[in-house]
């Protein structure tokens, strides 16, 4: 009897140590699966030595988005560059972008992007909002969700922060195999023209102007009217990065810039053409902001559409411009 208790209390003993080995197991596991969750966000801003051990690779394409005289000078390895029409393509308004479409996907799967590829984007640091504009774009094409098996991720520094690091340049043609890329729809991450006023009318979703705030408060006029869209915030794009070397904050800082925008929420980001949103775009991607989406019109359509309701509007003035014209050309006949 004594014997049949003693195995008796020591399987008791093993469940109980088993019981609890799973309780913390479960535990362990929900703190690693939070830690990647808060961290698994700034996965999409890359680093030096990501890039390097990604050159050559089976899958990944790094993008170039400098003008082509400047990749032709000296590039990242294996790099493709960005044609220049594409940049074109993004500073027109939606309507004129969705007619480029299938030139796009085209172009993109002659750069050797596929549905199925690793992207890394890339440029000159000094044009920030430019090269996050590639990353937003293939956001909007249905990379990094559920949608595609593509990717993309951002180096931050770019051409700079290579040479800084010990990455060398090359200037041989980067010839990439041809591959098939179609965009799909429903990823969310732009906000055409239509949809603005809805959004401005339900107030459900945090509006971000991230221009200057003179440009916010209808100070500088940069369309018909000045002023901004009803409820937006300002949070200027250029509190986003270092003003020497155009490199990103730390995320932490950023959290803080950020600290009253929900994570909840849907945003909506526009500046002027929707460039400088696009960084701001970016940044928040990185900070875990699953619903983020870009109104790429921004103000020069918004602006200048006199159906849409303003914030502080202001006018621009025509009537001093064109005193300004004839002044110029006054004293142009006075010259011999």
């Amino acid at each position: 009897m004594i014997t049949t208790m003693k195995h008796v209390n020591s399987m008791m003993g093993r469940l109980h140590l088993n019981r609890c080995l799973g309780i913390v197991a479960v535990i362990v596991a929900c703190l690693c699966s939070q830690a990647f969750a808060a961290s698994g966000s700034s996965d999409l801003i890359v680093d030096t030595k990501f890039v390097m051990d990604k050159i050559g690779k089976p899958g990944w394409v790094l993008l170039d988005t400098r003008a082509a005289e400047d990749f032709g000078k000296g590039h990242i390895p294996d790099a493709v560059g960005v044609p220049a029409w594409v940049s074109k393509a993004f500073s027109d308004d939606t309507k004129r972008q969705a007619s480029s479409l299938a030139r796009m996907e085209k172009t993109l799967g002659e750069m050797g992007v596929g549905d199925d590829s690793n992207i890394i984007v890339y440029g000159d640091p000094k044009h920030a909002s430019w090269n996050a504009v590639m990353f937003w774009a293939l956001e909007l094409f249905g990379c990094n969700s559920n949608l595609k098996k593509c990717t993309v991720q951002y180096y931050d520094g770019g051409v700079d922060r290579w040479k800084a690091e010990g990455g060398r340049l090359g200037q041989a043609e980067t010839k990439p195999k041809p591959t098939t890329f179609k965009a799909v729809a429903g990823a969310n991450r732009g906000v055409k023209g239509d949809e603005i006023l809805q959004i401005v009318n339900s107030k459900k979703a945090t509006i971000i102007d991230v221009r200057t705030p003179n440009e916010y408060d209808g100070l500088d006029v940069r369309a018909l009217r000045g002023g901004h869209i009803p409820g937006a915030i300002n949070i200027e794009f250029a509190k986003n990065f270092y003003a020497g070397t155009f490199r990103m904050l730390p995320l932490d800082q950023l959290q803080g810039i950020y600290k009253d925008v929900p994570k909840s929420s849907r945003v909506i980001v526009y500046c002027q053409t929707g460039q400088r949103a696009s960084y701001t775009y970016l940044v928040l991607r990185a900070l875990g902001y699953e619903d983020v989406a870009n109104y790429h019109d921004s103000w020069r359509v918004y602006g200048s559409d006199l159906k849409l309701p303003v914030e502080d509007e202001t006018w621009y003035d025509f009537n001093k411009v064109n005193a300004a014209i004839k002044a110029v050309g006054q004293l142009q006949e006075k010259m011999p």
